[in-house]
């Protein structure tokens, strides 16, 4: 997968995680554990550096959902 694909894809996740959490409650839903779990895969498989590469909004999604 091409870098810039895996960090627009890692954008469209996180954002999709947002929704879940703060439209439809779902934080604890397995689907929600599945997109975490994409998502560690692909910033682990494509070096994503999550301070520099993504944007500033979806970073503090990350910071929120991952730290």
């Amino acid at each position: 997968m091409e870098r810039n694909k895996a960090i627009k894809e890692v954008h469209d996740h996180i954002e999709s995680m947002a929704r879940l959490h703060l439209l439809h409650g779902l934080y604890h839903s397995e689907g929600f554990r599945k997109s975490k779990e994409n998502v560690t895969r692909l910033i682990y498989k494509h070096r994503v550096d999550v301070k520099k590469e993504l944007s500033p909004h979806v970073s503090m999604l990350y910071r929120r959902y991952f730290d």
